[in-house]
Parts: structure tokens; sequence; C-alpha cells
């Protein structure tokens, strides 16, 4: 795979407590491009694929693709490096964050109440920087087919800025990290697990949030979610959008999915709804098929789940979390797996998010991360 080198534009900003660069990252990969058999037409083949998907023999009869082709193709990511502010107070580590579906990088930052839902401030006041970016489709970055993006070029792409950052690349003044960690949440979760499944030496630390091995109610997602056409919710802000990109139909199917009552500000379920980003159905669709057990990282490993994830696990993760999370990082330095009491799948803007928050670093604290 080929990366190109050229950073085409950055801003800075500075506060008290970060300085961060905004860039603008030019990306070549090769991936294995899954084509969608029967693109939507209207919001009654979202809900037939939905029904399809959700068919208690879908594994048996169920082919939602026609085919696979390899192919390269170029880019730009979106992206921002946040760093402490007192350059001394930095350990020097940078956490490489992807997000899920339904959001853009401001999962990891967002501007309601930081104090109580910023991973970047919490992670930066303890002397990490981190790299976030807008998936491929999302946000900033490239606008593609909803039928394009997909689970392996999206992991292809995280190979690459995770080799860039390795490098000293988009770090600003940082240069090259002492260590670098790869953290996801919900999707970001699964490409972060398939890129050290693929590259074992990828990263020191892993950390998944919103994931687990046991219990992954896929098509319930979805069902619960009730998706549309994304152009068809709102023409005005995603007519741009081809019909490959859905998102969920109200403020109450989004709250049935991401967050869990009563751990949960109804003001975070408003402006994460009126933020939310729509995801390609072949993202969705995708994540099935790529490796996420990751058996030979060597790493420090997390998994960390709210409670009541309903994504992956089903609604219930305190006896699914553990196992079989806990044999396929068998030859990982450290693993620890975290049901994390009260919260949905939206565990950054649970109620209590700081204490996931700071359960994620004292764990690669006590690691040597």
């Amino acid at each position: 795979m080929l990366i190109a080198y050229l950073l085409i534009s950055s801003s800075l900003a500075t506060t008290p407590a970060k300085t961060c660069i905004d860039y603008e990252i030019p990306v070549t990969i090769e991936f294995l491009n899954y084509i969608i058999a029967k693109p939507f037409q209207s919001n009654y083949d979202v809900v037939d694929l939905v029904s399809n998907l959700a068919s208690r023999t879908a594994a048996t009869d169920f082919q939602p693709y026609s085919g696979a082709a390899l192919q390269t193709a170029s880019y730009t990511i979106s992206a921002t490096f946040c760093a402490p502010g007192d350059t001394a107070s930095s350990t020097g580590i940078v956490l490489l964050a992807s997000h899920g579906l339904n959001f853009d990088r401001s999962y990891w930052d967002p501007s309601i109440s930081p104090a109580s839902y910023s991973f970047v401030d919490f992670a930066i006041a303890r002397g990490y920087s981190v790299f976030y970016y807008d998936r491929l489709g999302v946000g900033k970055s490239s606008l593609v087919s909803g039928y394009l993006a997909q689970a392996s070029n999206q992991v292809a792409i995280l190979q690459n800025l995770a080799h860039e950052i390795k490098e000293g690349n988009y770090t600003g003044e940082l240069g090259i990290p002492k260590s670098l960690i790869l953290i996801g949440h919900s999707f970001g979760s699964s490409i972060s697990a398939a890129a050290a499944t693929v590259e074992p030496d990828i990263c020191d630390g892993l950390v998944l949030t919103g994931f687990s091995y046991n219990g992954t109610n896929g098509a319930g997602f979805l069902e619960a979610l009730q998706p549309r056409i994304a152009a068809t919710q709102s023409p005005g802000k995603w007519h741009q959008l081809d019909t490959g990109y859905i998102t969920g139909v109200d403020l109450f199917s989004s709250i049935n999915v991401f967050f869990k009552a009563p751990d949960y500000n109804p003001a975070v379920t408003k402006y994460a709804n009126e933020n939310k980003q729509p995801f390609a159905i072949n993202e969705a669709i995708s994540t099935a098929i790529v490796d996420t057990q990751a058996k030979n990282f060597t790493g420090v490993a997390m998994i960390i789940t709210g409670q009541y994830d309903l994504i992956f696990c089903t609604g219930q993760c305190d006896a699914v979390i553990e196992h079989p999370a806990a044999s396929i990082f068998s030859k990982a330095k450290a693993f620890e797996a975290i049901s994390f009491p009260g919260a949905g799948h939206g565990l950054n803007f649970a109620s209590n998010a700081t204490l996931a928050f700071k359960r994620i670093t004292d764990f690669l604290g006590a690691n040597g991360l």
C-alpha cells in the first residue's frame, strides 16, 4: 500500500490545556471491494434489507454481495492532532482514535460539556496526545458512495495513518511518538482490532470500546435504529449523499441504540442526534467479514463496553465481555475486559463517562503506556 507524505493544509489552535492541529491527509490504499448486490432505490429497499439480515436463517440463505474485486484508490482524510499545551507534561504517547457509525471525529471531543464527555481533554490532562479523524465518507474526509465505504478500506486507511504517526508525521512538534495506542469505538474498534490482526506490531496498545467478541447483535442494531436513506430524512443537510448512506429515523431510535436509562442526560441525547452522521450501509454489513481476532497481538489490550450495550452484548455485557476475549488476547502483555456499569453503547456520552476514561488511562498507565 502507498501513502503520500505531503501535508495539504493545517490550522493551529491553542488552549491553556492543549495544542491542536487540523490536517488534511492524502492516502492511497489497496483493498478488497465487496460489491452490494442490490443498491437501494427507496426506503422500502432499506426495510427489506434489514428484515433479510435479521432473519433467523440469514447466515445460510441471504447474500448481500454480488462479488468482490481488488481496488486501489486515493482519498483525503481529515484529522486533528492534539497534544498537551505544556510539553513537559507529555508522555510522548499517541492515542489514534477511530470513531464508530453514526458519529464523526467529534465523538472524541464533543462541544457539549467537554469536562464530562471529552475523551480528548481527559487524555491530554494525563499527558497523552490524541490523533482523531473522520472515517472515509464522513465529516470532512473524502466523500465516496455508501456502497463503497466499508470495513476493508477503513482498515487500510487506519493502517496507513498508524504508520505515518509512528514515523513522526502529522504529530506536530511531538515528532516520533514513544508509543502508539489504537483506540476505537464500535465500528472504530472493529477496524482497530482488524488492523492489529493483520499487523500485530502496528501498535503498543489496543483499547476497544463499545465492542465485544460475544453477544454481538448487528441485525438488532439495524432493527432498533430503523434506518432510512439519509437524503430522504434531511435533503437540505444530506442531499449530496447517495442512497447507500443511512441514518436513524428519529431521536428515540438513537436513544434505543446508543443510550440506556437512567444513565444519560436528555440534552446529551439531543446533541448526539442533532450532530449524528449518516453511515454507509456497506460499513454496517462488511464488519462481519473482516477478521478482528488479534490472537498474535503482544501489546497491552483492553475491552471496555457499556454494561447495557445493545449492539455488542444484546443489552447485557456482564456475562459475555470476558470470554472469549481473554483467550483471543492470550499473548497480550496485559489484558482487561470491563462491563462498564450503567452505560449503553455510546460509552463517551454516558453520565459517568469520565470514570470510563479513568479506567482506560489507569490501565494503560499501570502497564507502561
